[in-house]
């Protein structure tokens, strides 16, 4: 089932996001949409602590929220 996270962070780190995630799930398994000044993610699972941290290791991430 997917899991819709929200990370804050600056609009240029798209690129950076869709390789993390490309790089866990593989190609085609996650959506990334910029809304209301945040990435609203869709991913296959939510990310497990030692994911989240390098993920806001790889960009700048002001603020990950784990969604539903």
């Amino acid at each position: 089932m997917a899991v819709i996270v929200i990370v804050r962070a600056t609009y240029t780190e798209e690129r950076t996001l869709e390789t993390f995630f490309t790089q866990i799930f593989g190609w085609g398994k996650s959506t990334i949409l910029w809304k209301r000044g945040r990435f609203q993610c869709t991913i296959p699972r939510q990310l497990r602590a030692d994911e989240v941290t390098r993920l806001t290791e790889a960009a700048q991430v002001e603020h990950y929220e784990p969604g539903s």
